[in-house]
Parts: structure tokens; sequence; C-alpha cells
């Protein structure tokens, strides 16, 4: 006995099959009229609801309903050319000072909302394809590997955290925030050796950051003080590397934009040591890339200008050691007594540590007091990832730094733009790994940079990246 009959089945299936097919018919031949008609009502009902928002709310949220159809045109447009991702991302991040909420102190800035949105449709389309294609490059499993440490330590720090640690409601939010920030960057980095793959490109991606640099200037000069530049973290480190080192090696370009590329390399150094001398980080790693590129050039050209450094710093020894003294009393006393406390933390979760910003919540409920923010990213890693992910940071940079002095050695001589590319790469990724002891500009830290800290972490990644694709273009 059959309990469906089959030639009833078969007819219910045939009658759905032509409905839907007279259906899928009529809305094609009438497709433009039911658009223009479901236009109408969007708007119809959209101005409402900003009559509405603007009569009960602030007028800025009304404001912000306005522009969301011309925002979604456009991520939509964007999302249909994914090749340009960094171009975007790094523009984002340089032009565009607009952020989301996101029910916390710390706000979702558009450069992090486009890496995310790239790297799910990349996801998505290796998930649908079945087909997962990475970059063949020796950074990908170094990335892969740190973006799983990330998830593993998140995941234990929830499953292992100490019993008497208590956590606020907005902390599991942060620390999902962190874990997204920590795990995006790298993945910045895939994009960029993914998507660019002539030397045109890579030329497209300098111009941007030059055009940022030059623009910069005249809002840290006063000259326009709202200009709508992100000039913060080691945006001026990529500025004058890519600038400096451009001009000493790239011998095609002409003597006029040689000198205009040393002019704004001289204006951010001396915005940095002479201005802002008592902020470390503003001209150190500035100052030590530029030493790596004069040795690079000329070994006797750099013990020249080490004498003259030398000489003027021992005639103006007392200037500068009060310029500097927040600094090293920040340094030496302020940052060393925060180390110490956060290895009290640390020393028990060494393996797989606290989780992306977890060590704050230790900090809440067992040194109320004297728990301080590290201002190191060393430390930062160590405690929030344990020595499983400082291995492999290690490793990230170890592979940057042996293929960009490889690279070096296969260009040397050329005189063109890749070479003197390739030097401000390995150069700058030298200096951020100096800078990493003083500051959390490679990782911002959720409790002082934010998650808002992606964008000008951001530059780091993408122009380390670089090494990867002209390793790529010159084998």
């Amino acid at each position: 006995m059959r309990l469906f009959p089959s030639d009833s089945f078969r007819s219910l299936h045939n009658r759905y099959f032509l409905a839907r097919q007279s259906l899928e018919v009529w809305c094609e031949k009438y497709r433009n009229q039911l658009l223009q008609t479901t236009f109408v009502f969007a708007m119809l009902f959209g101005a409402a609801l900003i009559g509405i928002v603007a009569g009960k709310k602030d007028v800025k949220y009304a404001l912000v309903l306005a522009f969301l159809p011309a925002v979604a045109f456009l991520v939509e447009g964007v999302t249909r050319e994914q090749r340009l991702a960094p171009y975007i991302i790094l523009a984002t991040g340089l032009f565009i000072p607009l952020s989301l909420p996101t029910g916390t102190a710390s706000r979702l800035v558009f450069s992090l909302v486009f890496t995310l949105l790239f790297v799910g449709l990349w996801i998505l389309e290796m998930v649908l394809e079945k087909r997962f294609t990475l970059p063949q490059t020796p950074i990908t499993k170094p990335l892969l590997a740190f973006m799983g440490a990330v998830l593993l330590s998140w995941g234990w720090s929830i499953v292992f955290r100490d019993p008497l640690v208590t956590v606020w409601p907005s902390f599991p939010f942060v620390q999902a925030g962190s874990a997204i920030v920590m795990i995006m960057l790298p993945a910045l980095m895939l994009l960029v050796t993914r998507d660019i793959h002539t030397e045109r490109g890579l030329q497209y991606l300098v111009g941007i950051m030059l055009v940022g640099g030059v623009l910069g200037l005249i809002r840290q000069y006063g000259i326009v003080r709202h200009f709508p530049v992100n000039t913060g973290g080691m945006f001026n480190l990529w500025v004058v590397s890519l600038a400096f080192s451009q001009a000493l090696f790239n011998r095609n370009l002409s003597r006029t934009l040689r000198g205009a590329l040393l002019a704004l390399s001289a204006a951010w150094m001396y915005w940095g040591f002479f201005l802002h001398i008592s902020w470390l980080a503003g001209w150190l790693p500035v100052y030590f890339a530029v030493g790596i590129l004069i040795f690079q050039y000329s070994r006797k050209i750099a013990l020249a200008l080490g004498i003259v450094a030398i000489i003027f710093v021992v005639l103006n020894f007392n200037y500068i050691s009060r310029a500097i003294q927040s600094e090293t009393t920040e340094s030496g006393e302020t940052r060393l007594a925060a180390w110490k406390v956060n290895w009290l933390v640390t020393k028990e979760h060494w393996l797989f540590g606290t989780g992306p910003a977890g060590y704050a919540a230790y900090y809440m409920s067992y040194y109320p007091t004297r728990g301080m923010a590290t201002h190191s990213n060393y430390i930062d890693i160590i405690s929030q990832l344990g020595i499983v992910g400082m291995g492999i940071i290690l490793w990230i940079f170890g592979t940057v730094l042996k293929t960009g002095f490889r690279l070096q050695n296969r260009l040397k001589g050329r005189g063109d733009f890749s070479e003197a590319l390739a030097r401000a790469a390995t150069a700058g990724t030298l200096a951020c790994m100096l800078i990493m002891g003083f500051g959390d500009w490679l990782f911002p830290f959720a409790y002082t940079q934010s998650i808002m800290g992606y964008d000008y972490a951001a530059y780091n990644w993408i122009f380390m990246g670089t090494i990867m694709v002209l390793d790529r273009l010159y084998p």
C-alpha cells in the first residue's frame, strides 16, 4: 500500500513547477514596473522614517538614514571589483574619517568594515566553488597560523578563565572586536598578495600613500587643521620610507621629482624630531628606517651623517634630555611597572595567554589599582596569545625579513621603482619591529588604541605585504 500516490504527487509537483515558471515570466515581463514601484514605496517609507527619527531623535541619526541608500549602492559597486580591495581599504583608512557605533566606547571604522566584507566574500566564493585558493607566498602559512592562534586563544580564555575573574557586560563584545582586529590585519596582508600582480599596481598603492603624506603635512603644520587625513600610528614612517627610498634608489625619476620626495621626507622628519620630540614613536622608527636606507645606499655617507648626528646630540644634550624626559619617565618607570604587573597574570597563562584583550579582566579582578596598559605589542602578544602566539609573530617577521633581504639582493643595481620599494618595505618592517617594544601600533590594544586603531595599523600590514608581491614578480 502506497502512503503517497505517485500520480497525485507528480501532478502536484507539475502544478507547482508551472506556477513558478509563470510567476518568473510575469516578473521578467513587468520587471521595470516592479522596480519603479518598489523604489517609489521605498523612498516614501524612507522619507517617513527619516521624519520620525528627526522628530524624536537627534538630527544626525536622520542624516545617517538619508545617506544609507547611497552607502548601499557604493558598497554594492565596490564589492564587484574585489581586486581593488587593497586600494579601497588604504584610501578608506587614510581619507574617510567615518565610523559606526558598536555599543561600546569604541567605534567600527570603515576600513575594517571593508576588510571584513572583502575577506567574507573571498571565503564565501571559495566555499561555493569548493576550491580553496590562497596566495602561494612564503608568508601565507605563518599568517594563517596566527589567525588560528587568535581563535584558539579566544576560546581557551573563555573555557579556562580563572573562576574568581569577573567580566562586565561589554567585555565579551570588546574581546570579540579585539579578536576580529587581530585576525583581519594579517588577512589584509593576504589580500595585498592576492590582488596585486603588477608593478603598476604597486605604484598606485605607493602613490595613494604619498598623496596622503602631502595632505597630512597640510594638516600637521596647521595650514588646514581639520583636513581629513588619518596621520595616526606609523603613518609618517611609511610616508618617509617610501618617499626617501624612491628618491635614493629610483634612477628613473627626474631630479625635480626626487627633490620633491626628499623635501617631503625632510618635512616629516623635522615635524617628528624637532616639533614633537617628546613623542618617541613619532620620530624614532622614522630615523631608524632612514638610517638603514642611507647605509644601504652609501656606507661612507652613513658614517659621515652618523658623526654629524653624534656631534649634534652632544651639543644639544641638555635640551634633548629635557624634551624627552616625559617619555623617558614613562618608558623607564611606568612601563616597567606595568610589565611587572602584567607578568603576574601572564605567568599563569603562558601557553595560550588570556585571550584577546583578556588581561584587562584579570587586572580588574586581581590588580584594580596597579594594572596598566603595557604599551608594548611584544608584551601584549605574550599576555594575550601566550608563547604560541609570540612564536608565530616571530615566524611572520622572520619570513618577511628573510624574503625582503633576498629580494633586495636580486634587485640590487636595477635602480628602479621595484628596488626602491623592496628596500623601503624591508626597512619599514625593521622599524615596526623596533617600535613594537614601545607601543601597540601593529596590533592596537582594545583599551588604549581601541578597534579604531585598525585604520592606521593597516598601513603596516599593507606595505609589508608588498614584499611578497615583489617576490612573486621577480622570482
